[in-house]
This record gives C-alpha cells, structure tokens and sequence, in this order.
C-alpha cells in the first residue's frame, strides 16, 4: 500500500495527523489541478480547501483496491474545480489561449519535474502514452481542460458518440494500464 492510501486510509478512521501529513505530500498537485482548470490561484486555493473538506469527509468511503489515492482525491477537487466553473457560469478561456497540444506530456521531464510528481504522476503520464492520440487528446481535453463532451465534438468536428467513446474506452485503457 502506497503511502497516500495508507494515510487516506487512516484518515477515514478519524486520525487527524494522518490528514495533515496526507495534506502536505498532496496538495501542491491537487492545486495544481485547480489552477489550471480555474486560472485564478485564489480560486484555485478556495477550490482546494473545499476539495479537502469533501476528502476528510468521504474518506472512509475510499477503498485502495479500486483506485489509487492521489487519483481519487484528484477526481473530487476536479469535480470541485468544474463545479465552481458552472457556478460562475464562465470557463477558460480557451478561445483566446492555442491549445497546447500535448507537448506539456514531454517524455522526457526536468529532473526537478520527476521529484516532484508523485509516482501516481509518472505512471499516469506512461498509461497516456499507451493511448491512441484521438484518445488521449479527448481525455485530456475533458479532464485536464474540463471541456465537455459536446465541447469536444464541436471543437474537434467529430460525432459526439465518438468522441464519448474514445474517452469511455481511453479511461478503461488507463484503469487497466494503472492497476
């Protein structure tokens, strides 16, 4: 058991240090996920601490034998993020930024990169790799982008039944490829 899942794990049973030392080893990354989707870092900061409420909350819910821990407090402070979007009815402004294609997934990471991500990082970053790049380009736009489906069908100029279904079984991909 990875040293996330034994500290989310002990969270769930009420043990607030564990919580404090889960918070320390994955906030910079979650916070990461929320800026990026937010692009305001305070925000992003309010996203966080609502995120982790919801973790401390839910996290006797969380069984290590169907997801890895990192992924699924990732999961709940995405959700957060996207939630806070809908709120304020706005999104990125992906209009008037070019998309980044994939060149941020370098194979070859800074070495202070590589420190910093978490081995759940890394090994996620190897699964995408794996991905047909129709694939993996729609799961990153939805995830990493927080676009919707029918936002990925008409940027994409494909079906929408397509593009639900490169992502349905580009994650099914990914689950397999992750355990």
């Amino acid at each position: 058991m990875t040293l996330l899942n034994e500290l989310l794990v002990r969270s769930g049973h009420g043990e607030i240090k564990a919580f404090q030392q889960l918070y320390k080893k994955s906030s910079p990354n979650l916070l990461a996920i929320c800026k990026y989707i937010l692009r305001d870092t305070s925000l992003a900061e309010d996203v966080l601490q609502e995120g982790f409420i919801k973790i401390w909350k839910h996290a006797s819910q969380f069984t290590a034998s169907k997801a890895d821990a990192m992924t699924w407090m990732a999961v709940i402070v995405r959700n957060q993020a996207l939630n806070k979007l809908r709120e304020a009815k706005s999104r990125p402004q992906l209009a008037d930024v070019e998309y980044e294609t994939l060149e941020f997934l370098s194979k070859e990471p800074e070495p202070d990169t590589l420190y910093q991500q978490g081995d759940d990082v890394r090994n996620l970053l190897k699964c995408l790799e794996h991905l047909k790049p129709d694939q993996r380009e729609c799961v990153l736009r939805a995830f990493y982008h927080g676009q919707t489906h029918e936002e990925l069908a008409n940027t994409l100029k494909k079906p929408l039944g397509t593009v639900k279904a490169w992502i349905r079984r580009g994650l099914e991909q990914l689950r397999g490829c992750l355990q």
